[in-house]
């Protein structure tokens, strides 16, 4: 079942390639605007700890309080897909808010939002953590302009 579940996830690379590719594009602003691929992914991971949950109830959860316990999780076939499911699931999520941020305030280039989002799918935290710090530095410089104009 959860490679039938990882299989089902697959599809959201395209949405993926949407944002980074066509970022303007009447479409991908639909789909982005109404989330369906993060709820997508969450609702095939919810499926897959029900799952879990119903086979084995919640015991598994006591092997995350050390790292010899996580790493005998992941070595669990089922679970490390159960995982990666989480893993894109949250990954799309801030893809999600790095695109909707910036189109809506252009803190960044197009050209730049799209290697973020690529960076975010690729590398997760590093991608979000690029968008926040070239964000954070273009409001900045922005408050600058304003008090220098004021």
């Amino acid at each position: 079942m959860y490679e039938t579940l990882f299989a089902l996830a697959n599809p959201a690379v395209a949405f993926w390639l949407l944002l980074m590719l066509l970022p303007g594009w009447r479409v991908t602003r639909f789909l982005a605007d109404t989330a369906i691929f993060p709820v997508y992914l969450a609702v095939l991971y919810a499926v897959g700890m029900v799952a879990t949950v119903a086979a084995s109830g919640f015991g598994f959860m006591s092997d995350y309080g050390s790292a010899e316990g996580v790493a005998r999780l992941l070595s669990d076939t089922d679970i490390a897909l159960l995982v990666w499911i989480h893993v894109l699931c949250f990954d799309q999520a801030v893809g999600h808010y790095i695109y909707r941020d910036n189109m809506k305030h252009r803190y960044v280039p197009l050209p730049v939002q799209s290697v973020l989002l690529f960076c975010t799918l690729m590398f997760g935290p590093l991608g979000f953590l690029g968008y926040v710090g070239l964000r954070s530095l273009r409001q900045r410089a922005g408050r600058r302009v304003r008090a220098d104009h004021e």
